[in-house]
């Protein structure tokens, strides 16, 4: 208990408000004690805050007992139950954000420092067993900080250095009225198994080893953090205009390129991150190391495209066939539009000069088609549009739709902002009509 109590008192939490999440269990009656105790040295507040889950038929009988004691102990009680699960089923993953969710409301409604919660060594041991068998990152294969801030506010776990046993007994000294789930025996659920199985066996090898995975924990969180720092400066470096540098990411230590690259995918994904796995990260990252262009699927819709040492995800969106006659003024899917300028003085790929005896009029502006050829100014024979998009490096998701200029014989008189064709009338000073492209 000694380890409880200091943990608690570097938490400097005198004359503040705290709540503490209280299920009935003897967990959290053990930390609802400890927190008692410690009020009058600390002149704390304490806010109990419990979630009836409705799923047992004693749950309304303990919400009682829970509220008994606090009036008894001169508590805050405040409750929540759960009507309804969404859909009409219960998952722990739901449950538990109903949790969390009624705990912020509480510490805001309160305005408390901190949210105590009664996870123990027991629970640590269980849930780091869980994710190496499951698999992770390097942060996920640990358990639960002692202390975490990622709710906006500090949430802090005293009973991770006692077991479930010396919890038990130290409530029945005291006589202490605690819940008992039964269902915290049944092996159909797999934290059950490990606590049924293999518990009892890492403790008959050491009865403290809750304690070696306190300090496994703690190791493996301060590594994630080191990395995760690393990660942060090395990233703004990296990740320029939502792209990876590739030749840049690929003279990094794997870890961090791993790290970039989950950071990278997160912020495109968002919430629906859980769709990409170490299959894709993998995938992704064999791609980035051979830097050949190329595009490959993704998840939810979504493409990579490797191209000119960038490394980009985009959606995939089905690319409309267009065509639109014009004369002297056009708007373009993409957002542009070419337009008569005869008083421009630009010189570039986006104005092109034209004789209108030379074209037949008027003008055609279509999408990109595979088989494209033009006549380039100042080469012989024609090219292939494609090839001509490849040396301008007009990335693969842009060219099925990017702009071709036809005069209404079909054929093409200028890429805009890539190349002229042997129309453009400049040098010649032969010229009526002058396109430009903006």
């Amino acid at each position: 208990m000694n380890y409880v109590y200091k943990f608690i008192e570097k938490l400097n939490i005198n004359n503040s408000t705290i709540v503490a999440a209280v299920s009935g269990g003897p967990d959290s009656m053990l930390l609802l004690d400890i927190l008692i105790n410690l009020r009058e040295k600390t002149n704390l507040k304490i806010v109990v805050a419990h979630v009836h889950h409705n799923l047992r038929k004693e749950s309304d009988y303990e919400a009682i007992e829970i509220e008994k004691f606090c009036n008894e102990n001169d508590l805050i009680f405040d409750m929540k139950k759960i009507e309804e699960y969404p859909n009409g089923k219960f998952s722990e993953e739901v449950a538990r954000k109903i949790r969390y969710d009624f705990f912020d409301e509480v510490v805001s409604k309160y305005k408390a420092d901190t949210l105590f919660t009664a996870h123990h060594g027991d629970d640590l041991i269980e849930t780091v067993l869980m994710r190496l068998t499951r698999g992770s990152n390097l942060k996920g294969y640990a358990g639960f900080e002692s202390i975490s801030y990622d709710r906006g506010y500090k949430i802090a776990r005293p009973l991770i250095y006692l077991t479930k046993q010396e919890i038990v007994e130290e409530l029945d000294k005291k006589g202490i009225w605690y819940a008992v789930d039964m269902s915290n025996g049944d092996t159909k659920y797999t934290r059950n198994r490990y606590r049924k199985n293999i518990l009892p066996e890492l403790k008959n090898e050491n009865s403290n080893v809750h304690l070696k995975f306190i300090d496994f924990n703690e190791k493996l969180l301060m590594a994630n953090d080191f990395i995760v720092k690393e990660t942060e400066k090395k990233y703004k470096d990296i990740v320029i205009n939502e792209s990876i540098i590739i030749d840049k990411f690929n003279e990094l230590d794997k870890i961090i390129k791993i790290n970039i690259l989950e950071k990278y995918l997160k912020n495109i994904y968002k919430d629906d991150i859980i769709l990409i796995n170490n299959k894709h990260m993998n995938i992704i990252l064999e791609f980035l190391e051979s830097n050949i262009n190329t595009i490959f699927d993704l998840p939810h819709n979504k493409k990579g495209i490797i191209e000119y040492n960038k490394f980009k995800v985009s959606e995939l969106k089905k690319i409309e066939d267009y065509e639109y006659k014009f004369t002297d003024y056009i708007e373009l899917p993409n957002g542009k539009k070419i337009v008569v300028d005869n008083e421009t003085k630009l010189t570039s790929n986006y104005v092109i000069h034209l004789n209108s005896k030379d074209i037949k009029l008027p003008f055609h502006v279509r999408n990109y088609k595979s088989g494209d050829r033009m006549s380039v100014k100042n080469m012989l024979g024609t090219k292939k549009v494609s090839d001509i998009f490849t040396d301008s490096k007009i990335s693969k998701e842009l060219r099925d739709s990017y702009p071709i200029v036809t005069d209404d014989n079909g054929e093409i008189i200028w890429i805009p902002g890539v190349k002229k064709s042997n129309f453009d009338m400049k040098k010649q000073g032969k010229y009526d009509i002058i396109l430009k492209y903006d």
